[in-house]
């Protein structure tokens, strides 16, 4: 599932191509895919403008001037791709949104049909956004505030990195990572760490979430930004998929055990239980 680095890759991917660009048309070629719970639906989306872009969490949010939202969460192996019309339609794509009397394309594309399209009025965006219980961007979070939350939460570290209703937008990628980078073991209790373990962690995670966005994501499945291009920085994992392999850091053999039910890599020298 494309995490944090990768969804906000495609929302800046996306945006010089369809910022103030007028949807013409929304070709549905698998209903499924859009949800209109509330009372939304494609048809209110032609002729309307694309103000705004951004991430929550894990998903991309279209805004719409004056009062729609469209939130896209691609799940396991969803891509969002801009294309001109007259290119070939690949295999798996589901929704065609038409920009500009079709002078530009974005095509949704999904091999497992896991992600969904939920277009929503203004009151219902706000409404599923303060209701949600998720927790505050990881990348906007200040040190106190992380330190603040964290402080007294029971449960294995790892557990708690991955719960969204603590930080929202990290996964199994890079809590690994992060985890690995501050020398925590994945299975330490959460409300064991240290001041200084804890700032650390913070530390660390804000570092390997801005060096993967810079390196436009981790490619490990079927993520690509919305040109289609693949992310670099799973060249640059130290522990993730690296199960049986050597530590880049201190040679010792990756190990793999399952936590919260979850796959996890760590060190179990440079990553020591305590």
């Amino acid at each position: 599932m494309p995490e944090l680095p990768e969804v906000e890759t495609i929302v800046r991917s996306l945006r010089p191509h369809i910022l103030g660009r007028k949807v013409s048309e929304i070709k549905v070629l698998l209903p499924k895919i859009i949800h209109t719970e509330g009372l939304g639906s494609t048809e209110d989306l032609i002729g309307q403008t694309i103000t705004n872009i951004f991430r929550w969490g894990k998903n991309i949010v279209l805004e719409f001037s004056p009062n729609w939202y469209v939130r896209i969460h691609l799940k396991m192996t969803g891509q969002l791709l801009v294309s001109l019309p007259e290119e070939p339609i690949p295999k798996h794509t589901h929704v065609i949104f038409s920009l500009d009397g079709g002078k530009i394309e974005v095509r949704y594309r999904d091999i497992r049909q896991f992600g969904y399209i939920h277009i929503m009025t203004a009151g219902e965006w706000k409404k599923w956004r303060d209701g949600n219980f998720v927790g505050p961007d990881p990348l906007e979070i200040s040190l106190p505030s992380f330190l603040a939350r964290l402080a007294g939460k029971r449960g294995k570290i790892k557990s708690v990195l991955l719960n969204q209703a603590f930080l929202r937008g990290l996964g199994n990628i890079y809590v690994d990572e992060i985890l690995h980078q501050a020398k925590i073991h994945p299975e330490s209790s959460a409300d064991h760490l240290s001041t200084e373990e804890a700032t650390t962690l913070y530390q660390k995670m804000q570092q390997v979430l801005q060096a993967a966005i810079w390196h436009q994501g981790s490619s490990v499945s079927d993520y690509v930004d919305s040109s289609g291009k693949q992310g670099e920085y799973q060249y640059y994992h130290q522990v993730y998929g690296r199960a049986n392999l050597p530590c880049r850091q201190c040679g010792t053999r990756i190990e793999r055990i399952r936590v919260s039910g979850r796959s996890t890599c760590f060190c179990p020298k440079c990553q020591r239980r305590r």
